[in-house]
C-alpha cells in the first residue's frame, strides 16, 4: 500500500489544491496531511497576531473538512524552518511515507527549506513533488524575449490575459473518502505558542465554504458596480477576499471559474480584459511571479541600484505618529486606525499612507513594510513587498519618484463627506464635510479648538525635499 503525505503550508483548502489532488489520484493510496507551525519564523517575518488567530481557526476547520474525506491532518510545532526539516524527515521515516506532496512558496527561506527537505528525503528514497497552486499561471512561463521576468506590468498583463482566455480552467475537488487509517491520538490542534488577537468573524468568516460563499456574494451583488465604487472608503464595495488568498483558503482560479459560470463567455472575456477587480488579481499574479524570479525580495532587498543613494530619515517620533494615526492628516490617521483596529486597510488607503511615510516623512519603506505585515490579517510577503517597493519607486514597474499622493486631495475626492474619517476619528464628528479634511485650518479660521494633533510636517515642503532627494539619488548613479 502506497502512503502519500500532503504537507500543508499557505494552502489551507481542499478545492483547487494541486498537491492534495495529485496525492489522491491513486485511489488505493493512504493519504496523510501535515501542518508544521514555526513560531520563530513567524516572528522573523512579522506575522500579525490577527493573522495568527485566523490561521489557527482556519486550520481547525480544515482538519474537520479533511476528516470527512478520511484524511488525517497531523500538527507539529518546530521553532524554525531548519528544525522543521529534521521533523519532516523523521515523520516520513516513522510513517513509512512513499511520496511527499506540497505546494510551492516563493520566499527565499521557504525555497531553501524545500530544497533541503527534498534532498534529505531523497536519501531515504522518498519522492517529493512540488506544485504551483497559489497562482493562475505557472511562474516562470511568462517571460520576455531574453527569458527574464517582464519589468513592465502592462506587458505581463497582456500576456497573462492572453493565456487566461486560451487556458481551460479546471476545478480540482476531492470528493471521495480515502483509504486512510485514522489516528485519534492527535485529534485536536493545540493552541499556537504565538500571540492571538481577535478579529471580526462577520467580516472575515472562517473556512473554505464560507470564503466561496463570500466570493459568490461579491460576484452577484457588488461586481458590476465595482469599477465605479471601489475607491470610496466609506462604501462597502470591495470583495474583502484578500485574507483568504493570503493563506490559500481561496485560490485565484476559483474566482475565474465562478465568474465564468455566472456570465456568458462574451461578458467573461470583457471582464478579464477590462475589469478593475480582475486587474487586481493580475497585479497579485505579477507580484507572485516577481518573488518567484527574485526570492531576495522577501529579504527586503531591491532590484534597482540607486536606492542606496537615498538618505532616509531616522525620525522615531514621526514614525510612531504614523503608526498610531496621529500625524494631523485625517485621511492618513483614520486609515492607520483602521489598520490597527481591524487588521485590514482599503487598497487606495494603503497607497496614500505608504506614500506619505516614504515621500513626505522620508522614512525607509522597509519600516512601513514591516509594520503593515505586523498588523495585516491578510499580510502576504509578495504583495506587501511589491506594494511598498512600487510606492517607494524602487521596484519593477514602480510609479515615478515624482508621483506623490496628496492626502488632502485624496481625502476630498474619495471621502467627500468625511464619513470614513469620522468613523475612526470621532473627535472630528462635529466638523462639517469641508472642515473635516483639514482641522488645523478650521482651528485657525474659527479660533475654536478641536482635540486633534497638529500636522507633523508640511505636505508641500516635504514634497519638494523628497523630489530633490530622489532626483539626486537617481542622477548620482
Amino acid at each position: 500500500m502506497i502512503t502519500n503525505l500532503v504537507w500543508f503550508r499557505n494552502d489551507l483548502r481542499i478545492r483547487d489544491n494541486l498537491a492534495l489532488y495529485s496525492a489522491c489520484k491513486n485511489e488505493k493510496s493512504i493519504i496523510l496531511g501535515l501542518f508544521v507551525f514555526v513560531p520563530a519564523q513567524w516572528k522573523f517575518h512579522s506575522i500579525s497576531y490577527k493573522k495568527s488567530k485566523f490561521i489557527y481557526n482556519s486550520l481547525v476547520i480544515l482538519k474537520k473538512d479533511l476528516m470527512k474525506l478520511n484524511i488525517f491532518l497531523y500538527f507539529h510545532e518546530s521553532t524554525t524552518f531548519l528544525q522543521s526539516i529534521k521533523y519532516i524527515t523523521e515523520f516520513c521515516k516513522k510513517k513509512k511515507i512513499d511520496n511527499l506532496y506540497y505546494n510551492y512558496e516563493y520566499g527565499f527561506f521557504e525555497k531553501q527549506r524545500d530544497i533541503l527537505v527534498e534532498k534529505k528525503l531523497k536519501n531515504y528514497k522518498i519522492s517529493s513533488y512540488g506544485f504551483h497552486s497559489s497562482t493562475l499561471i505557472t511562474p516562470g512561463t511568462i517571460k520576455n524575449i531574453k527569458g527574464n521576468m517582464y519589468s513592465k506590468y502592462s506587458n505581463f498583463k497582456k500576456k497573462c490575459i492572453l493565456i487566461l482566455l486560451q487556458k481551460k480552467l479546471v476545478s480540482l475537488t476531492i470528493l471521495k473518502r480515502q483509504n486512510t487509517i485514522i489516528d485519534t491520538s492527535h485529534f485536536h490542534i493545540p493552541i499556537f505558542k504565538f500571540p492571538f488577537e481577535k478579529f471580526n468573524t462577520q467580516i472575515f468568516p472562517i473556512g473554505e465554504l464560507k470564503a466561496i460563499k463570500k466570493l459568490k456574494f461579491f460576484l452577484k451583488r457588488k461586481f458590476n458596480d465595482y469599477d465605479i465604487n471601489r475607491n470610496y472608503f466609506s462604501l462597502n464595495s470591495t470583495s474583502m477576499l484578500s485574507v483568504y488568498f493570503s493563506i490559500g483558503i481561496l485560490s485565484p482560479i476559483r474566482c475565474f471559474l465562478i465568474l465564468h459560470k455566472y456570465y456568458s463567455y462574451t461578458k467573461y472575456k470583457k471582464f478579464v480584459e477590462n475589469c478593475s477587480w480582475i486587474n487586481e488579481l493580475i497585479w497579485r499574479e505579477f507580484f507572485k511571479h516577481l518573488l518567484y524570479f527574485y526570492p531576495k525580495l522577501s529579504k527586503q532587498q531591491v532590484l534597482c541600484d540607486w536606492e542606496k543613494n537615498i538618505k532616509w530619515e531616522k525620525n522615531k517620533k514621526n514614525l510612531n505618529a504614523w503608526k498610531k494615526g496621529e500625524t494631523g492628516f485625517p485621511i492618513i490617521d483614520s486609515a492607520m486606525k483602521q489598520l490597527n483596529q481591524m487588521g485590514w486597510m482599503h487598497n487606495r488607503l494603503r497607497m496614500i499612507t505608504s506614500s506619505f511615510l516614504v515621500k513626505n516623512l522620508l522614512i525607509n519603506w522597509r519600516e512601513g513594510e514591516k509594520y503593515f505585515m505586523s498588523k495585516l490579517i491578510d499580510g502576504d510577503t509578495a504583495l506587501n513587498n511589491g506594494g511598498w517597493q512600487w510606492i517607494a519607486s524602487v521596484g519593477l514597474n514602480n510609479i515615478p519618484y515624482f508621483r506623490i499622493f496628496n492626502p488632502l486631495l485624496q481625502s476630498k475626492k474619495f471621502d467627500k463627506n468625511g464619513t470614513f474619517i469620522k468613523k475612526y476619528i470621532p473627535e472630528l464628528k462635529k466638523l462639517s464635510a469641508i472642515e473635516v479634511h483639514n482641522p488645523s485650518l478650521w482651528n485657525k479660521e474659527t479660533k475654536k479648538i478641536v482635540k486633534y494633533p497638529k500636522k507633523i510636517v508640511s505636505f508641500s515642503e516635504t514634497k519638494k525635499i523628497a523630489l530633490k532627494i530622489f532626483k539626486f539619488a537617481k542622477c548620482k548613479l
